[in-house]
């Protein structure tokens, strides 16, 4: 009897710490906090703040945006050419997108915090930071300037070619639509009132 007693309470034992060490590995199992999604909507994110190298959707209107380059989506945001990447972080998830913000992007979705303060500690750094206008300077003759062009939209009869420079922002006038946006270029011509410049030639660095 004492035999049969001791299995059984061997039994037992081996029981109970199995199930000890499976209820422990289960708890210490991550929590997942991010997944790959493409379908999504901006007004899940509660306060969202959108940063984006080109927004192609409408925003949130209790958003607060800002872009690298302007868009016809983002007409009230501030502008920071040094915006990159492209995401949407609020209260207690995010969206990070694999590309411009527009309907179908692929993007993650996470609501790990240190990825969420991370993301509003980043957009608050590109908030904060203005960005420079160019100081209009009367100049006589031809100047030179190299920068990145930010955008290129209709503007009265032709196009404005929107480049910032070391010197801050200027608007080239061009008469055709270049395809041109992101790439550096190197710009000669005359200086104009306010400052825009009318091009002699335009050179492509990269």
């Amino acid at each position: 009897m004492d035999i049969i007693a001791f299995v059984a309470g061997l039994i037992v034992g081996i029981v109970a710490v199995s199930i000890a060490v499976e209820f422990a590995w289960k708890k210490s199992v991550p929590e997942k906090t991010c997944k790959l999604i493409r379908k999504w909507d901006l007004h899940e994110v509660k306060n969202p703040l959108i940063a984006a190298e080109k927004l192609l959707i409408t925003p949130p209107e209790n958003a607060k945006v800002v872009v690298g380059t302007p868009s016809s989506f983002a007409k009230h945001a501030r502008e920071n050419p040094n915006v990159t990447g492209n995401y949407v972080v609020g209260v207690n998830k995010a969206f990070i997108f694999a590309g411009d913000i527009k309907e179908g992007q692929l993007a993650v979705v996470t609501s790990d915090e240190d990825i969420l303060k991370d993301l509003r500690d980043t957009f608050y750094a590109w908030y904060k930071t203005r960005e420079k206008k160019s100081p209009y300077v009367v100049q006589k003759g031809t100047v030179t300037i190299r920068g990145i062009v930010r955008a290129v939209f209709p503007y009265r009869d032709g196009y404005l070619m929107r480049i910032s420079h070391e010197g801050g922002v200027v608007g080239v006038l061009i008469k055709d639509r270049m395809d041109v946006e992101g790439r550096r270029v190197e710009v000669e011509g005359q200086m104009l009132d306010p400052p825009f410049m009318n091009p002699q030639h335009i050179t492509l660095l990269d």
